[in-house]
């Protein structure tokens, strides 16, 4: 395989495993897992993911090549969810909350 042939599969494998995170997380919070959901959200560095969150926007998407479905994932999640992961994020998770939500209503 071609350099390029072997990007693009990375990329794609990177998209999926990305979406299947997304998924497996919003799953977690449907079904009432909360707990496990904590315990893998306040692992995270709430500091590192805002910084992280700030630096993505659709260019940034663009250039690392992300297809993030963000019209599924604002059918899936609704106000009670995000109100909810907040408060599984603690602190500072209302904030991390509102940069998501600006994320997701964001033009593709």
């Amino acid at each position: 395989m071609s350099n390029q042939g072997n990007k693009n599969l990375m990329d794609l494998l990177n998209d999926k495993m990305l979406q299947m995170k997304i998924n497996n997380a919003i799953d977690m919070l449907k079904k009432g897992n909360t707990e496990e959901l904590a315990k893998k959200l306040n692992k995270m560095d709430k500091n590192e993911l805002i910084d992280k969150i700030n630096e993505i926007d659709e260019n940034k998407l663009k250039e690392l090549n992300l297809k993030i479905d963000k019209d599924e994932i604002k059918k899936l999640i609704n106000e009670v969810d995000m109100n909810s992961i907040s408060q599984l994020i603690g602190d500072r998770g209302d904030e991390i909350v509102d940069k998501l939500k600006k994320m997701l209503n964001n033009s593709q």
